[in-house]
């Protein structure tokens, strides 16, 4: 099994005994981490559309302490710092832009396909999944271009890693959702099983020979009860 040396590095195999043969030779694994983060609660006014809509005055509070909560995080994080990533629409962005200022990180590197997607609801496998309330069925053009929009997502984040490293992506709900399915080898139509917080945390590891992992979903220890929504 995986363990930690006294520098806090995860070594594979057993504890290792200083007294046997070539017991330095220990391998030391090597992962990408991909910290997943929910923007904050928004507004949404009218039919102004998500390239428009913006956090609300509780969705900048969640984001003041999400910033804080990560500033923890990457402080005791290991290998190398790839950077903030970012949705463009606005409520992902602020939420970014807001925890960075906590981080004192001056860049946001904004990626276009970070934004949200549609929600997978198959007619063929109600049976399954059963149907979200009040969501429409998707059609196969629909899915298709979720599919492709999550590929690109993994081609960039998710490849085999050479060398430790942590990422810290602003995005939304669904998309979290779909990658967090894709690492659990679950039907992308599984995405409505989870529930997903404002400025919830969820984390994704990546390791060598295409072995993914699940830390935690939708953390939301750093924000009070009262601070804590959805939807």
């Amino acid at each position: 099994p995986a363990r930690r040396d006294h520098a806090g590095a995860w070594i594979a195999g057993p504890p290792r005994d200083t007294n046997r043969p070539h017991a330095s030779m220990a391998l030391e694994v090597v992962y990408s981490r991909i910290i997943l983060v929910r923007h904050g609660h928004y507004e949404r006014i009218g039919d102004q559309g998500d390239t428009v809509w913006g956090l609300t005055a509780l969705g900048r509070r969640q984001a003041v302490r999400t910033g804080r909560r990560l500033a923890q995080l990457l402080d005791a994080a290991q290998g190398k710092f790839e950077g903030l990533f970012s949705s463009p629409w606005p409520r992902a962005l602020q939420t970014a832009e807001i925890a960075a200022h906590e981080l004192h990180i001056d860049r946001i590197k904004v990626k276009p396909y970070l934004h949200e997607v549609l929600p997978i609801i198959d007619a063929d496998r109600v049976a399954e999944f059963g149907v979200h309330p009040g969501l429409p069925f998707t059609t196969a053009e629909e899915r298709a271009v979720t599919v492709k929009q999550i590929e690109k997502v993994r081609e960039r984040f998710f490849r085999a890693p050479r060398q430790t490293s942590v990422s810290v992506i602003f995005t939304h709900g669904n998309l979290i959702r779909y990658l967090v399915t894709h690492a659990l080898r679950l039907p992308y139509e599984a995405w409505s099983r989870f529930d997903c917080s404002h400025c919830g945390i969820t984390e994704l590891r990546v390791y060598p020979e295409e072995f993914e992992a699940l830390i935690n979903y939708n953390d939301t220890g750093h924000l009070p009860p009262s601070l804590i929504t959805t939807a």
